[in-house]
């Protein structure tokens, strides 16, 4: 046997994204499984069934009758990425894959917060990614209306041109590359001020968190503000000194160069303003897991946090 996960990279919601194969020595699938965005899981087992078919199907997956084909072959076509994994990888995800077509049949969120650095981020898209959920940065948000006023040369305490602008933002259409400039960022950190421009796409925010299967929302006042009744909560956080640090090594990393101490001082300001802002402030919901991410790589950040949510789950399903 052999075992390959594929990810198909699409738009179309009745078809799955997520698909793991066992393959036999004949080349043909002998399990498969099929995650799709609405959170529901297709299966098929190789093998006669009770109709006389070839092929066991459990929810409405069949094994394909053809060969598989080579993994270069699938990832010539750039809407794929296959890979080879582990008979372990594949038995767990097989086992998971059971328990969650029932889990994820109501919408589940996850609210993740914390100060810029800490790790949320990532964090969020790799829980994301596991649990087959919506995601949204939320401070692309923002930093989508800091861009906009920013384009047309508006100055950032117009109000009423950033209500325009937050009325306009689509989140399905945030350009991470485009919003991820320093100076777009800083830009986001004073709009993000204003209580009109805030309840705009806080109503925007609020809707995507609604989209089945649900979603995991990052940002600064998700749990407390956007999503208080969110399923789980987080707050991910590391010391000042720490996120400079981290954010160092990330513009070194691409071939530039910057001042350790001005990046420290741009930091502890950016989190006053945010934390001493009038209208949602940063701080953890009262009943938020907090993760400290100081010491932390991201792994062991991320196995924190799936305990907690797997905890959550299951007691969920006995209820």
């Amino acid at each position: 046997m052999r075992y390959v996960f594929v990810h198909w990279k699409h738009d179309i919601p009745e078809e799955p994204s997520h698909l793991w194969y066992e393959v036999a020595d004949d080349n043909f699938q002998n399990r498969t499984i099929e995650f799709y965005a609405d959170g529901s899981v297709g299966f098929a087992i190789r093998g006669p069934a009770l109709d006389g078919s070839e092929d066991i199907e459990v929810g409405g997956t069949g094994n394909s009758t053809e060969g598989f084909p080579d993994l270069a072959e699938i990832n010539s076509d750039s809407q794929f990425e296959a890979s080879e994994v582990t008979a372990v990888d594949f038995e767990r995800q097989w086992r998971e894959a059971l328990a969650s077509r029932f889990r994820m049949t109501h919408v589940f969120t996850i609210a993740i917060d914390g100060p810029a650095g800490a790790g949320k981020g990532t964090l969020a898209r790799r829980l994301a990614d596991h649990y087959r959920l919506n995601l949204l940065d939320t401070g692309l948000t923002y930093r989508a209306v800091a861009y906009a006023l920013l384009q047309h040369a508006l100055p950032l305490d117009n109000v009423s041109a950033a209500e325009t602008a937050a009325r306009q933002v689509d989140l399905a259409k945030l350009d991470r590359a485009m919003l991820s400039a320093h100076a777009v960022g800083e830009a986001a950190s004073k709009v993000a001020v204003y209580p009109t421009v805030r309840r705009i796409l806080v109503e925007k925010q609020r809707d995507f968190a609604k989209t089945p299967p649900g979603a995991v929302l990052d940002g600064r006042d998700i749990g407390t503000v956007v999503c208080p009744d969110a399923d789980i909560k987080l707050y991910v956080t590391a010391s000042a000194e720490v996120r400079a640090q981290r954010r160092l090594a990330e513009i070194e990393s691409i071939g530039g160069s910057a001042n350790f101490s001005e990046i420290l001082a741009d930091i502890v300001r950016r989190d006053e303003r945010d934390m001493g802002r009038a209208d949602s402030p940063l701080k953890p919901a009262t009943d938020a897991h907090l993760l400290d991410t100081s010491e932390m790589a991201i792994e062991a950040a991320f196995l924190a946090a799936k305990t907690i949510i797997d905890d959550a789950l299951a007691k969920r399903d006995k209820a």
